[in-house]
């Protein structure tokens, strides 16, 4: 039973991090513009099961929003 817990925990882990990369890549306004992106690599009950935390949410807009103003041409660069 140990075991499973562990490579759950390390499943989600690697959903949050490819989450957390595509919100940095600027690609995508908020977190429902990434999900489906998340569900066809990982499904949609471990899409669902990282999405349904308002804290990863509230990350991944931040992330989402920090990258689109970085990589806008009206970013006073």
């Amino acid at each position: 039973m140990e075991n499973r817990d562990v490579l759950g925990t390390g499943r989600r882990e690697a959903v949050r991090r490819v989450a957390y990369s595509l919100a940095d890549s600027g690609r995508y306004p908020y977190w429902q513009a990434l999900q489906d992106v998340l569900r066809t690599r990982y499904g949609v009950l471990e899409t669902r099961h990282l999405l349904n935390d308002p804290i990863v949410r509230a990350n991944i807009d931040q992330r989402c929003t920090a990258a689109r103003k970085k990589s806008s041409p009206h970013n006073g660069a």
